[in-house]
């Protein structure tokens, strides 16, 4: 009788919260519903995260054992990692658990599926990585290229349409090359500066949408293959070969070229700034200590001396001189060394800098000043540069042309 009653208030619960459990297997995953060329973006990766949708919506569940199990929702649902699992619940009231991967799809096409409120296009994932959920959005490529554009280089103005379109193509062809080389992974991009930032519905704007539809398909390719389409904010004059830049083999249309100025009007063309030698010596030590096992707990910059430049001014390498010994710093990883001042979240704007140290009358350092250009890695296309090109009249096969050398624009699909 206790079971009884127990069975009944849980049925009860799942009709009021307008989540009713199929009574088939849910085979599909909801893919169907998405045209190729699909590309899988790594959307969040956190402990928990709540899921509905602008009408209803389908879930297919399948737990450790691998049997899967089927929901139709029209509510908000959360999930959450759990001992043996994902848990999924509805206001409080757990629904199913034990889950190592849930598939949710809009049940009807032009829907949208909302993730912590904010929409995306395509299907979803949810599956578990170590203490962590992993979702990842299953999307057209053409579709993905909607959210990606406006944060990457901005909401621009109709004069610099042709900017939009050398953005369109270039971050296409950066999607496309890692859906080519991560297939055996769980997902091709994450949606962050790691590879491109991508907002789903809530970054599009129309003047980038019209940028993508003029460009549907277009891609960078070398030798018929798709190039590594790097690109960047803003080169300060010139921009960078990428094996200046990483340890990475050269590449000869990822050479640095003149910009002549065209990037010249952003903010960050040049930059100054200035750290108390306490600040810059904990951030080095910071460094030390995740990249190179550094293990003392103070350090006290002496002094710091420039090596080497390459032509581009960007510094190849620079030495610093400590207490506790002399450190080589090398090409980019400078950026992420030195960190802005007040900011240790933010990695240096770039490497194209001259350093003035400022010392007492006893020779002790009391400032560090950094006069600077630029702003991101310098390989492949300067975005501001882009931009004050399309301005100037020229189109987007022109501004690729120069910032990409030797390389076709491709058709693919």
């Amino acid at each position: 009788m206790i079971k009884s009653i127990s069975h009944l208030i849980l049925v009860s619960i799942l009709v009021i919260c307008g989540c009713s459990r199929l009574d088939y297997i849910e085979r599909q995953t909801g893919r169907e519903q998405v045209s190729l060329p699909r590309i899988r973006v790594r959307i969040l990766h956190d402990s928990q995260f709540s899921l509905r949708c602008q009408g209803s919506y389908k879930l297919r569940c399948v737990t450790s054992e691998l049997a899967p199990r089927g929901y139709y929702s029209v509510a908000e649902l959360r999930f959450r990692l759990g001992q043996s699992g994902i848990v999924l619940s509805d206001n409080g009231f757990v629904l199913d658990s034990n889950l190592t991967v849930i598939y949710a799809a809009p049940k009807h096409q032009g829907n949208h599926l909302l993730i912590n409120g904010k929409p995306f296009r395509g299907v979803l994932e949810v599956r578990r990585d170590d203490d962590k959920l992993e979702l990842i959005n299953v999307l057209n490529l053409e579709d993905y290229l909607k959210g990606v554009l406006p944060p990457e280089i901005g909401r621009l103005e109709s004069n610099a349409l042709e900017a939009l379109k050398a953005q369109a193509v270039a971050s296409r062809t950066y999607a496309y090359s890692r859906l080519l080389s991560n297939r055996n992974r769980r997902y091709d991009l994450v949606n962050s500066i790691m590879d491109q930032v991508y907002r789903g519905i809530a970054g599009e704007y129309s003047l980038a949408n019209r940028a993508i539809e003029k460009t549907a398909g277009m891609i960078l390719t070398c030798g018929k293959k798709p190039i590594t389409a790097y690109y960047h904010s803003t080169c300060g004059g010139y921009t960078e070969d990428v094996a200046h830049v990483w340890d990475k083999q050269g590449s000869h249309y990822l050479k640095g070229v003149e910009d002549l100025g065209y990037c010249s009007w952003s903010k960050y063309y040049n930059w100054h700034m200035s750290w108390q030698p306490e600040e810059l010596a904990e951030y080095l030590r910071q460094y030390l200590l995740k990249e190179r096992e550094f293990t003392a707990d103070s350090l006290i910059i002496e002094d710091i001396i420039i090596k080497e430049r390459f032509s581009s001014g960007r510094i190849n390498y620079l030495e610093v001189k400590t207490d506790k010994g002399d450190f080589l710093f090398f090409k980019d990883q400078i950026r992420w060394a030195f960190r802005r001042p007040g900011s240790p979240e933010l990695i240096l704007p770039s490497s194209n800098f001259d350093l003035r140290l400022w010392r007492d009358h006893d020779g002790k350092l009391v400032e560090i000043t950094a006069e600077g250009g630029g702003y991101g890695h310098g390989v492949g296309m300067c975005q501001c540069g882009a931009i004050g090109r399309a301005r100037s009249g020229q189109t987007y096969r022109e501004i690729l042309n120069h910032y990409y050398t030797d390389v076709n624009i491709s058709k693919i699909y």
